[in-house]
Parts: structure tokens; sequence; C-alpha cells
């Protein structure tokens, strides 16, 4: 087994993170870890919202699609 790279972030910094997100009101529910290609470690704390609100905005989306068919139908082929 080879070495193990240098971590770029501590278990520390995660926790850091979670409790910040908590102390600003928000209850988690899902950590993502992002490192950039510079290195640059991102903690994106997720709250217990985070899945509904994504079917709401996929109803008015589906909203939107239906209304710009609608208005294809309507526009000339020429654009006028």
């Amino acid at each position: 087994m080879g070495k193990r790279s240098e971590a770029n972030f501590r278990r520390t910094d995660a926790i850091r993170a979670l409790q910040s997100a908590r102390d600003g009101g928000l209850t988690p529910s899902a950590m993502e870890i992002v490192v950039g290609p510079d290195g640059a470690v991102t903690f994106r704390i997720l709250g217990d919202k985070a899945t509904t609100d994504t079917t709401q905005d996929s109803a008015g989306a589906k909203e939107w699609s239906k209304a710009i068919k609608e208005l294809k139908a309507t526009t000339p082929k020429g654009g006028k």
C-alpha cells in the first residue's frame, strides 16, 4: 500500500464549520467538502430543507418550460 498524501483539512475544521452553521440558526443535514485546484478547502453545510426546496424549484421549472413551449408555438419562424 502506498503512502497517503497530506490531508488538506483536519477533523476540527469540519467540526468548526458545523458548529458555525448551528450557531447561525441552521439545522445541518449534510456536509460537502470541496477541495479546489489550488488546495483550498470549502465546507458546504446543507440544511434540513435542502431537499424539499429542490422539489419546489422543479415544479416551477416545469411551469416555465410549458410557458416557453407555448410562446414558441405562437411565434412565427422568422422571429417577427
